[in-house]
């Protein structure tokens, strides 16, 4: 990837699903003063790679890819994709073996799409969750984006997880800002961002992203 500049800024590209809207407030944030970078936030709500007769998410992202033309594309999605659904006329059941092969080869389809537009792509994991129960298939849905990015040199993979944990690996709804302060960081619901959370987010990827993109993004 050619090094941004004030004259030719990095367009990145942000999708995903509300937890996707969260960290598209974080990155506005963190680059909206920035020469180098332009955002253009794009997640939609209530969406994922599950469900493409309710939103389908691949052709979307055509559309945008061939709109904007982005030289990175930040994906943060799968809040809405524990499920089962419907494949081919197959019933896949959430965390079964066909689900691992189908929804990895949905996840690693998106990825290709992106990368043969000539775009980075950055995937965001899902962080954990305030249900124990919600953690562990966000766990289980973060191997698969993991894998997935691990197998293609375009792609790189960042974990949101121990960043909204405790010392002790638990959720933590409150956690301290660079100055030491409490601060709220995950919405009541156990599951969305806060501002604060969405630029604690933000703030953790700006070098794992400059360093998977090759460059320097702030001006």
């Amino acid at each position: 990837m050619a090094q941004p500049t004030s004259t030719h800024p990095l367009t990145i590209l942000e999708v995903g699903d509300s937890l996707g809207i969260d960290l598209g407030w974080g990155l506005s944030a963190l680059f909206g003063s920035d020469s180098f970078v332009r955002v253009i936030p794009d997640a939609v709500g209530d969406t994922g790679l599950a469900r493409p007769d309710f939103y389908d998410w691949p052709a979307h992202l055509a559309e945008e890819l061939a709109q904007y033309h982005p030289g990175a594309v930040v994906v943060m999605l799968g809040g809405n994709d524990a499920q089962d659904f419907i494949d081919g006329g197959r019933f896949v059941s959430f965390g079964s073996s066909l689900w691992h092969t189908v929804y990895s080869e949905r996840v690693g389809n998106f990825m290709n799409e992106a990368m043969a537009a000539g775009a980075h792509v950055f995937w965001v994991g899902m962080p954990i969750m305030g249900s124990a129960g919600f953690s562990s298939e966000m766990a289980l849905e973060d191997q698969v984006y993991a894998q997935q990015a691990a197998l293609r040199q375009g792609v790189t993979y960042f974990s949101s997880w121990s960043l909204f944990a405790n010392s002790a690996g638990q959720y933590a709804q409150y956690l301290p800002n660079s100055a030491g302060q409490l601060v709220m960081v995950r919405d009541g619901d156990g599951v969305h961002l806060t501002y604060a959370g969405a630029e604690r987010l933000a703030d953790a990827m700006a070098a794992p992203m400059a360093e998977g993109f090759g460059v320097k993004l702030f001006s």
